[in-house]
C-alpha cells in the first residue's frame, strides 16, 4: 500500500548521475547556479565553497522539502550519520529508526518542511525513505521481474571488479535471450506509462524503437563501467543499492566533504517553487553561470519547447554552461546564442551511471 504522503514524492533517491555536474562545477567554479531540484540528490553535489547562490527549482513543494532535508542533514551530520539517516549502504542493513527520529528532532528545518516529514516518517515508522518515491517504487517492480526471469543467477554481472572480465561475461555468458525478452515486455510505452507516467509519457522523437533505445542504453552501462558501481543498475536488478560501491555521489566521502565545506562557507541556498522559465526570470539579470535542467524540457511542447532557451538568455552571464538531459525526446529548440560543447566531455559521459539520457552541454556565447 502506497503511503498517503508519498503520493506527492516522485523521487527520493534520484534518477540521474550527478557526477557530470559535480565535475563541471569543480572545474569551472560558477558563482550562481540554477538547478531543477528533483529529490535533492541532483542539487547537493553542486554545493561548493566557490558558489555564492544556488537556486533549487521545482513545481513540486514536496520535492523542495526533500531537497531542504538533504541540505540540512549534510550541514548538521557527520558522513556516517548522513548515510545512516538516509539508509545508504552499509547502514541499510540495520534498523536505524530510533536514531533517525533522534537526528530528525535536532534538525533546523523550515516549519513546513519539518511538518511534512514528521507526517511522512510517522507513516513510515521512521524507516528510511530512500526508495519510497514513485520512480524508485517503479524500479522495485522492475527488479522483481528481472529476478523472476533470471532466477538465482540474476546478480552474476554485479560480481566483477574488473571491467574487461565483466564485458567478457556480458558478451559470452549473460543470458541475452532472457534480457531481450524482458526489455521487449517492459521497455515499451504502455508498460512504463502504467507503472510511472500515468498518461504523461514523453512523446518520443528519437529514431528507432523503445526497445532499441533501452537495449542500447543498458549495453552502454554494461560495457563502459562496472555494474556494481551503477546505482541505476542496482535499482533495476535489486530494487535497492546492494552495497557501498553503488552509492550515489552524495554518499561518497569526497563529495560529502566538498558539500560540507561549501555550506560552511556561507552559500545561499534558495528553494523556488516555480516552473523553470519563471524561476530563471526571477533571478538578477545576467547572473547565472551554470544551469542544470534535468530532463524537464523533454516534456515541453509548442512555443515553450521552441523558445525556452531564448527565455533563459536574459538571466545568463556570458560563458554560462547549460546542462540538458533528454529522455526519448530531444527538444526542438531555438539555440541562437548557444554553442554545443558536449564532445569536450565525452569521457565523463561514457561512464555516466544511468545512460538513459541524451546529455547535451551548451555554452552561452551571446549574440
Amino acid at each position: 500500500m502506497v503511503k498517503k504522503y508519498f503520493s506527492d514524492l516522485n523521487y527520493t533517491l534520484g534518477n540521474e548521475d550527478t557526477t557530470l555536474e559535480y565535475e563541471l562545477v569543480k572545474k569551472i567554479k560558477p558563482k550562481n547556479i540554477l538547478t531543477i531540484a528533483g529529490s535533492g540528490s541532483r542539487v547537493v553535489p553542486l554545493i561548493s565553497k566557490d558558489v555564492s547562490n544556488l537556486y533549487c527549482v521545482d513545481v513540486s513543494r514536496p520535492q523542495l522539502f526533500i531537497t531542504e532535508l538533504r541540505k540540512v542533514t549534510i550541514e548538521s551530520l557527520s558522513f556516517n550519520d548522513y548515510l545512516a539517516f538516509w539508509g545508504f549502504p552499509p547502514y541499510a542493513a540495520y534498523d536505524y529508526a530510533i536514531k533517525r527520529r533522534e537526528i530528525f528532532k535536532g534538525l533546523d528545518l523550515s516549519f513546513e518542511c519539518k511538518d511534512y516529514f514528521l507526517k511522512v516518517f510517522g507513516e513510515m515508522q521512521w524507516e528510511s525513505i530512500l526508495y519510497m518515491g514513485k520512480w524508485e517504487r517503479t524500479f522495485a517492480v522492475f527488479a522483481k521481474v528481472v529476478q523472476k526471469f533470471f532466477g538465482k543467477e540474476f546478480d552474476q554481472i554485479f560480481k566483477f571488479h574488473n571491467l574487461s572480465d565483466q564485458i567478457h561475461y556480458y558478451n559470452n555468458k549473460f543470458s541475452m535471450r532472457k534480457w531481450k525478452t524482458l526489455l521487449f515486455i517492459l521497455g515499451n510505452k504502455s508498460v512504463f506509462n502504467a507503472l510511472l507516467y500515468k498518461g504523461d509519457f514523453i512523446k518520443k522523437n528519437q529514431p528507432g524503437s523503445h526497445f532499441s533505445y533501452y537495449f542500447d542504453a543498458f549495453e552502454s552501462l554494461f560495457t563502459h563501467s562496472l555494474a556494481r558501481e551503477s546505482f541505476f543498475l542496482n535499482l533495476c536488478f535489486f530494487g535497492k543499492l546492494s552495497h557501498e560501491d553503488a552509492n550515489t555521489i552524495e554518499a561518497k566521502k569526497e563529495c560529502f566533504d566538498h558539500m560540507k565545506e561549501g555550506l560552511s562557507n556561507g552559500i545561499n541556498v534558495n528553494y523556488v517553487n516555480s516552473d523553470l522559465v519563471s524561476a530563471a526570470q526571477s533571478v538578477p539579470s545576467g547572473s547565472l553561470d551554470f544551469l542544470s535542467l534535468s530532463d524537464v524540457p523533454s516534456y515541453f511542447g509548442g512555443d515553450l519547447e521552441r523558445d525556452y532557451m531564448q527565455e533563459l538568455r536574459p538571466s545568463l552571464k556570458k560563458g554560462a554552461i547549460v546542462v540538458l538531459r533528454s529522455y526519448l525526446r530531444v527538444p526542438e529548440s531555438n539555440l541562437k546564442g548557444f554553442v554545443d560543447i558536449t564532445p569536450k566531455y565525452s569521457e565523463l559521459l561514457a561512464t555516466e551511471k544511468v545512460q538513459m539520457y541524451i546529455v547535451q552541454i551548451f555554452e552561452y556565447v551571446g549574440e
